[in-house]
C-alpha cells in the first residue's frame, strides 16, 4: 500500500481513495491531485515515488507535457485582454518573415485551434527527433523551418500542432512584448498567483523536478490492418509521428527527453512546462471563478467566457480522432477527451497522463500530475477515476 499524503476536505474522501486505487489498480508510481470547488481548495494529495528511491514531497514537480498548452492559452488570454494581443491579425504583422511560403494570411487564432497548418516543422530530422536528446536543449532552429515553411495541410484544415502550437505562439507574444512567453508566464500569472509553475525551468530550480518513467500498453486489437494503420501513423512519416517530432523509433523515448536538464530549461510554450497539481489547479480554479481567486484577478469574466467558446470541431488530421478546440485550450465533450461530466470543461491534458482543466458551471479547477507516463490515445484512465470520485464528492 502507499502512504497517501495531504489533506481531504470532509466529503471528498471518495477522492482519496480513488487516487489509492491508481497505484493499486492502475499503474501510479508517483503524482499528485488536487481540486478546488467554488474556489476552495478541497483536495491536495501526493504519493509514491518521485524517482527510484524517493519519496513523492508535497514540493515535488514534473514536466506535464502538452498540459502546458493550457499555460500558454492563459498567457494569449491575458494579452489580449491587456491589449498587447490581437487574435484576428495575421501571424505576420508580429512577425513579418514568417509570411515567407504563402503564409501571410495566417492568424493569430489559427496558431490557437490548431488551425496555422503547420503541425510539423518540415525538415525537422535534421536538427532533433524524439529518439534522443540531442538539439533539444534550443528550439530556435524549428522556429527557424516553420517561418520558411509552406504550410503542410491545405487551407481550412486543422491538425493538432503537439509541438508547433508552443514555437509559434511563443515567437508571436515575444514579438509582441519583448519578452518570452515563459517569462510573461512567470511574471503576470505565476508569481502574482503563487504558482510554482515554469515554461522553461532554469537547471537551478530543477532538484524538486520528479523523474519521468514511459509505459506504451498493448494496442487495443489483434487485427494485423489495424496495427499496421497505427504503426503507419505513429511512424516519422505519418500525421500523428510528425506532429510528434518522431525519428525511427517512434514515441518510445520521449521519458528521456523530458528528463533532460537542457529540454527542460528550454522554453516549449507546448510541451516543457513543470509544475505541481497545487498550482494547476489553483490556475484553472482562478479560471472557473471568472478569472478572479482569492481577491486577485488576471482576466475579465468576458474574456472567459470567449476563450472557452468552441471555435472549430471536427476529425483532426495530425490525430484521427474528433477534437474540440477552444482559443488554444482544448474542450472536452467528445470520445477522446472527457474531463467530467460537463462536456464544455476547458483546459488541455499532457501526454502520458497530467490533465488540468476548469468547469465554471460546477466551480472546479482541476489538477492532476504523474511521473508515469502511460502512452494513451485518450484522456488516462487515472484522471478520469479522480475526476470520477471527485464530482461524486460534489
Amino acid at each position: 500500500m502507499v502512504e497517501i499524503q495531504g489533506t481531504v476536505a470532509p466529503g471528498f474522501e471518495p477522492v482519496r481513495e480513488a487516487f489509492s486505487a491508481n497505484f493499486s489498480d492502475r499503474n501510479e508510481i508517483g503524482g499528485a491531485f488536487t481540486a478546488y470547488h467554488r474556489g476552495h481548495k478541497v483536495v491536495d494529495i501526493w504519493g509514491g515515488e518521485s524517482g527510484p528511491g524517493r519519496p513523492w514531497q508535497e514540493d515535488t514537480t514534473t514536466l506535464v507535457w502538452s498540459a502546458t498548452k493550457g499555460m500558454s492559452a492563459l498567457v494569449a488570454q491575458l494579452l489580449v485582454d491587456h491589449g498587447a494581443l490581437d487574435l484576428n491579425r495575421a501571424v505576420a504583422d508580429y512577425w513579418p518573415e514568417f509570411a515567407s511560403g504563402g503564409k501571410g494570411e495566417i492568424t493569430v487564432l489559427d496558431i490557437l485551434t490548431h488551425g496555422a497548418r503547420l503541425p510539423w516543422p518540415p525538415g525537422y530530422p535534421a536538427f532533433v527527433t524524439a529518439d534522443d536528446i540531442t538539439g533539444w536543449d534550443d528550439p530556435s532552429p524549428l522556429v527557424g523551418l516553420l517561418e520558411q515553411a509552406e504550410p503542410v495541410l491545405e487551407a481550412g484544415h486543422h491538425g493538432y500542432h503537439a509541438l508547433t502550437f508552443g514555437l509559434l505562439l511563443g515567437e508571436v507574444v515575444e514579438r509582441a512584448t519583448g519578452r518570452t512567453l515563459g517569462t510573461v508566464f512567470r511574471d503576470e500569472i505565476a508569481e502574482p498567483l503563487g504558482l510554482t509553475t515554469r515554461i522553461g525551468t532554469p537547471p537551478t530550480e530543477q532538484d524538486s523536478l520528479a523523474e519521468l518513467s514511459l509505459t506504451i500498453p498493448p494496442p487495443p486489437t489483434d487485427d494485423p490492418e489495424i496495427l499496421a494503420m497505427m504503426a503507419e501513423a505513429l511512424g516519422p512519416e505519418g500525421p500523428t509521428g510528425r506532429c510528434l517530432l518522431v525519428g525511427q523509433a517512434g514515441p518510445t523515448q520521449f521519458h528521456r527527453i523530458g528528463n533532460d536538464t537542457g529540454f527542460r530549461a528550454a522554453e516549449y510554450p507546448a510541451a516543457n512546462g513543470t509544475t505541481d497539481a497545487r498550482s494547476l489547479a489553483r490556475m484553472y480554479a482562478l479560471l472557473a471563478m471568472g478569472g478572479e481567486l482569492d481577491g486577485l484577478r488576471l482576466v475579465s469574466e468576458e474574456s472567459v467566457e470567449r476563450h472557452r467558446r468552441e471555435q472549430w470541431r471536427g476529425i483532426d488530421e495530425s490525430l484521427g480522432a474528433e477534437k474540440r478546440y477552444a482559443t488554444g485550450y482544448m474542450l472536452a465533450g467528445t470520445e477522446s477527451e472527457t474531463f467530467g461530466p460537463n462536456p464544455d470543461s476547458f483546459g488541455h491534458p499532457g501526454m502520458g497522463g497530467s490533465l488540468g482543466f476548469a468547469d465554471p458551471e460546477n466551480g472546479v479547477g482541476y489538477g492532476y500530475v504523474t511521473n508515469h507516463m502511460i502512452f494513451e490515445v485518450a484522456v488516462d484512465p487515472r484522471a478520469l477515476a479522480l475526476a470520477e470520485a471527485l464530482y461524486a464528492s460534489i
